[in-house]
């Protein structure tokens, strides 16, 4: 289990990396390297900055359930229950 919500983490923080990489800034971001123009009218509309942003609160949020995850899990190696003494 341990295992399974590490490689989650791992995939939740590389595509976190790459939504917030595609969200345009103050100078530009990197939106705009996938395509020239084309990509600044995807990613220049209201509804294309709209479902970044969502989508990037969306992914913090499961980084900080899997972060909880990896906590307990990585805190409980060696808890063994009363009833096996």
């Amino acid at each position: 289990m341990y295992a399974l919500i590490y490689i989650l983490h791992i995939i939740l923080c590389i595509f976190l990396v790459i939504v917030i990489l595609l969200q345009l800034g103050q100078m530009g971001g990197l939106g705009g390297i996938f395509g020239g123009g084309g990509a600044d009218q995807i990613f220049s509309t209201s509804a294309g900055s709209m479902f970044l942003k969502k989508l990037t609160l969306i992914l913090a949020g499961l980084i900080i359930i899997t972060t909880i995850g990896l906590t307990i899990f990585s805190s409980r190696p060696y808890l063994e229950s009363i009833m096996l003494k």
